[in-house]
């Protein structure tokens, strides 16, 4: 297992090179004067070159970018136009609150698309199997933005069952976990129905009911950990992408992570900002694939034989 964690990590170090280059190509691609967007509308020329020579804009590009990888490689992701706070310390401080609403919707996502996919796999073709998949088909094709604004519309505004915006106790986060484990729960149901009638239809299976045991624990022990290979994949995949910053979910509820504050730097055009949310959200998803595929080591070792 040591063996196979070493080879996984090593083979993460080119991806993480290649995001660092491509968030640091970023400051060139946006359009607009970094330096112009921290002193406003009226400038003169001096403080646009006195600015550019403090912030070693004037240096070559490739000077520029082995500073800005080293930089990055002590964790400094450079200093906010606008609050003047180091990038690193405001993504932590809003980091805590998208993890807490990521796991949220994840406990909403596994609950929901579990369940559902179980129940409907015992009674395939049955109206409780078309009509779950009927709303697991909607939970898929509905945007992750409309959702949002149905919730707070009707649950928030119209019954008021629950604070429509808003950052506070768990009564503010039900909401946005909702919406954004919607999906995922969708998707899950329909995942764990069909891997599930095909673990149902196996041998083994037909052996476990000959030999009479419950039903409950055929289906508990003997057939749900065999489809756990693509339920762990959607798990972690999802999961990574509400950690990268679940951009639409946090900018309408207004709750306060870092995907509201990728949001507000693009429109604010705090460069240093947007290169350091981009490179964390993308370094948490690598993080999120990686333990991804050491579950599937640890669930099926024939995996871990396979890619030695």
């Amino acid at each position: 297992m040591i063996d196979y964690l070493i080879r996984r990590l090593l083979q993460t170090i080119p991806v993480i090179l290649g995001v660092i280059a491509i968030t640091f190509v970023l400051m060139y691609i946006i359009p607009g004067d970094p330096v112009v967007s921290m002193v406003g509308e009226r400038y003169d020329e001096a403080t646009i070159q006195r600015l550019r020579e403090e912030l070693h804009l004037d240096d070559p590009l490739w000077v520029q970018f082995f500073r800005y990888v080293g930089n990055v490689l002590r964790g400094d992701l450079g200093t906010s136009f606008t609050t003047r706070q180091p990038v690193m310390t405001e993504i932590l401080n809003k980091f805590p609150n998208t993890m807490m609403l990521a796991a949220a919707a994840m406990v909403v996502a596994i609950f929901l698309g579990l369940s559902v996919g179980i129940i409907s796999s015992l009674k395939p073709r049955s109206l409780l199997d078309k009509g779950t998949m009927f709303m697991a088909l909607i939970g898929i094709s509905a945007p992750v933005f409309w959702v949002g604004l149905m919730l707070v519309l009707v649950v928030g505004v119209y019954l008021k069952w629950l604070p429509p915006t808003g950052f506070g106790g768990i009564e503010y986060l039900i909401l946005p976990a909702i919406t954004l484990g919607t999906r995922s729960a969708a998707y899950l149901a329909r995942l764990t129905r069909a891997s599930m009638l095909e673990v149902l239809n196996r041998n083994y299976i037909r052996t476990a009911r000959m030999k009479g045991l419950p039903e409950w624990k055929v289906i508990l022990k003997h057939a749900f950990p065999n489809t756990l290979i693509p339920v762990i994949t959607v798990i972690g995949t999802d999961f990574g992408s509400y950690l990268s910053g679940a951009v639409l979910t946090e900018s309408i509820f207004g709750w306060p992570g870092i995907g509201r504050l990728a949001l507000e730097a693009i429109l604010k055009r705090d460069f240093p900002v947007i290169q350091g949310t981009v490179l964390f959200m993308a370094f948490t998803f690598i993080f999120a694939n990686l333990i991804v595929d050491l579950l599937y080591g640890v669930v099926d070792p024939r995996i871990r034989m396979e890619r030695k």
